[in-house]
């Protein structure tokens, strides 16, 4: 989310719903806080699905490089009633977006994932689903259906491509035509509870993917589910956990051996729930958890180790030496997203800085009661951490991170775990730059070696969108292909790439 919207930043519990009003069904906000704020004209909305065929590129695309990159963010399919207009703006529908890279040539399509939600109101004409994971304020036409908006991630796995949304199951698209094929999968019913995380990994090693759901059992439950899948899509293992208090889980980290599980307190809160506000409160009063359990056993055997209530979003890698855990991931001192209400101080945006931070912890010693904790990289701060997709579960060397400067413009981040060193790739201050995704040069190429794509926002061209493609071994020469686009295109918060031969399969 390149603009996050910071209105309402240091709201305390109150009322949130009021008495519904009358407004036009087309008319979004002009308060860029509100949801959709100034539509289409502010570029809070795209809403427009659209192809193009053999985009225009400047530079050279590797003759070899050949595949899809993947991209998915909210995208308001229709304003709030206005005693849901401020909802916030991760509660957009889930906008899809392709670039078909082959022989040089770039085709780009863009879909809304046709969700149970946005089938339902699509037909209506209008918005009928209230504040984010909120189903007290929804109305009672769509009682039953799936809230899910597959607005979060696109993942690969087993020839299907996936896009999710962590309070439902994964939307099932065509990876060729972004058409919507299964909107509520649940892995032949074996996926037994209600959700599924944004950001499952991949063992490169048996090639299962890995996943899990909280509050899998229903609204503001502490029951988890996890489950790993095989090559083939089938079920494999799965186990159910408690975890000390029902909060965020956005992401969780794999080894080899071990699933991981960080507990924050920006925590569901009944009672925000009820009044009509958002899913979640920042409750400063509550520690951080990080969660180990081994792969393959039934979870009992998951142990909770305490920290500071931190707020940590984005795996950039785990692996273990033995039973001893090494977890990185970014995150700040505090709540990162302003939209949420805070229960007993102000949002602080210093506090909000996100840096990247190494988590251990000894399974051997019985006596270590706190995670160790290590910033890795003081005075480089950013969020949306990535690594080389094919090193999930082991040991690691680069990881990614999209940036800031000392002047709050965006940059990519590569970071040298063996030698603890940042390289970065700034495209200057008139561009802002989305999460970026790791491509291989080719197959078997080394960690590391190859592309990071994504998209670039021109400020000074009205938000026009191009993707650029920079050389991990020469960032600091720039793009060497920039794909530029005609208009803007829907922002996203992640992306996938998935290289042709795996979509053959």
């Amino acid at each position: 989310m390149g603009a996050v919207a910071t209105a309402g930043a240091g709201a305390v519990l109150g009322g949130f719903a009021g008495a519904p009003q009358a407004r036009a069904e087309m008319e979004f906000p002009l308060d860029r806080g509100d949801f959709g704020g100034g539509g289409s004209e502010m570029e809070s909305v795209c809403r427009s699905e659209n192809d193009l065929y053999d985009c225009e590129v400047e530079g050279d695309l590797p003759p070899d490089l050949d595949g899809m990159f993947f991209r998915v963010g909210p995208d308001p399919q229709y304003p709030k009633p206005l005693q849901y207009m401020h909802d916030i703006p991760f509660d957009g529908e889930g906008h899809l977006s392709l670039f078909r890279i082959q022989n040089g040539h770039v085709d780009f399509r863009s879909r809304y994932a046709r969700t149970q939600r946005w089938k339902a109101q699509h037909a209506a004409r209008r918005s009928l689903f209230g504040m984010y994971r909120n189903p007290f304020t929804d109305d009672p036409s769509v009682k039953g259906l799936s809230r899910g908006t597959a607005n979060t991630q696109i993942y690969f796995h087993h020839g299907k491509l996936f896009a999710m949304k962590e309070d439902s199951p994964p939307v099932e698209m065509n990876p060729l035509t972004l058409e919507t094929v299964n909107d509520y999968y649940t892995f032949g019913g074996d996926l037994k509870g209600q959700t599924f995380t944004a950001h499952p990994k991949t063992d490169p090693v048996t090639g299962e993917m890995v996943a899990f759901g909280y509050e899998a059992k229903g609204l503001a439950s502490n029951d988890v589910f996890v489950f790993s899948v095989d090559r083939t899509g089938k079920v494999n293992w799965s186990a159910w956990i408690k975890v000390p208090y029902v909060g965020m889980i956005h992401d969780f980290g794999v080894t080899q051996k071990h699933v991981l599980f960080y507990v924050c307190p920006l925590a569901t809160n009944m009672t925000l729930l009820r009044r009509g506000g958002p899913h979640f409160a920042w409750d400063s009063t509550l520690p951080s958890w990080l969660g180990v359990m081994h792969r393959g056993g039934d979870g009992t055997d998951i142990r909770w180790f305490e920290g500071p209530g931190y707020m940590c979003t984005h795996t950039m890698g785990a692996w273990a030496d033995g039973e001893k855990i090494y977890w990185d991931m970014d995150g700040g001192d505090s709540n990162q997203f302003p939209f949420f209400p805070q229960l007993y101080e102000k949002w602080s945006p210093v506090k909000s800085v996100g840096r990247v931070m190494r988590f251990t912890a000894d399974l051997n010693n019985r006596r270590q009661k706190f995670y160790g904790i290590e910033n890795l990289y003081p005075g480089v701060s950013g969020a949306l951490s990535r690594q080389d997709d094919r090193y999930h579960t082991v040991p690691y060397r680069y990881g990614f991170l999209l940036s800031s400067d000392r002047t709050g413009g965006s940059r990519w981040a590569m970071f040298d775990q063996q030698t603890r060193t940042a390289r970065f790739y700034s495209p200057g201050p008139d561009t802002s730059l989305a999460e970026m995704c790791f491509v291989p040069r080719k197959t078997g190429a080394p960690e590391g070696d190859g592309y990071l794509i994504g998209v670039a926002s021109r400020r000074k061209e009205y938000g026009r969108s191009d993707l650029i493609l920079v050389d991990t071994q020469h960032l600091d020469d720039g793009p060497i292909a920039t794909v530029k686009m005609p208009y803007r295109v829907h922002g996203q918060i992640h992306g996938f790439w998935v290289p042709a031969d795996q979509l053959t399969t």
